[in-house]
């Protein structure tokens, strides 16, 4: 996990345009609402899918690390940045990560570096793209694969998993040489949609 988001970091340009004031010189009050803000443009952009309102982002602050095991060539070290985290309603859905998204800002800078979604994929976030509208082709939705369970002690050949009905919930269909494959394409929960789509609408009015 660690090593898979210092080689995204480090792929992110160091080489852009220093904000006239920058996010830790600023209260916290205002430093949070912008990073929410910048945030959240980035994963309606790259993975709308996963955006959500269900609770507060949280907001932490990290560095790049010294030379060392995770950053070999000490590239950046020292270098602050800032990780917006979008949860999820936990009884809704299953993601792959205990987040729907998490967004990397540079504090020194105020631009997104990168954007990591639940699913496990991330991606590096361009600064032009965004200021753009350029279309690009978002991360699709999938939650956490469900394997079955089975009572081994049941030597019944025609048995089935002890979470069928989940199998069955999440799309999943028997297939005839007894294995259990996904047949339908995961979307987000009904209400999450809403949200999505409204803060979609939201953006497109602005850009009009």
């Amino acid at each position: 996990m660690k090593h898979i988001f210092f080689i995204i970091l480090l792929l992110a340009s160091y080489n852009t345009v220093i904000m006239s004031q920058n996010l830790d010189s600023m209260s916290v009050e205002k430093r949070d609402s912008l990073l929410i803000a910048i945030s959240k443009e980035a994963v309606l952009k790259y993975g709308p899918d996963y955006y959500r309102e269900d609770f507060k982002p949280n907001i932490e602050r990290h560095a790049v690390p010294p030379k060392g095991e995770i950053n070999k060539t000490g590239e950046m070290a020292g270098r602050v940045f800032y990780w917006i985290i979008f949860p999820y309603d936990k009884t809704k859905e299953q993601l792959s990560y205990p987040f729907a998204a998490r967004v990397q800002v540079w504090a020194d800078t105020g631009k997104p570096s990168s954007v990591f979604f639940g699913n496990g994929l991330g991606t590096l976030v361009s600064e032009s793209v965004l200021q753009s509208g350029e279309e690009i082709k978002p991360v699709r939705y999938r939650q956490r694969q469900v394997m079955p369970v089975w009572d081994f002690a049941d030597q019944d050949p025609n048995k089935k998993p002890l979470n069928v009905d989940e199998l069955k919930r999440r799309g999943y269909v028997e297939q005839s040489n007894g294995q259990w494959v996904k047949v339908t394409q995961d979307t987000p929960p009904a209400e999450a949609q809403r949200v999505i789509k409204r803060a979609l609408e939201e953006i497109r009015r602005k850009t009009e």
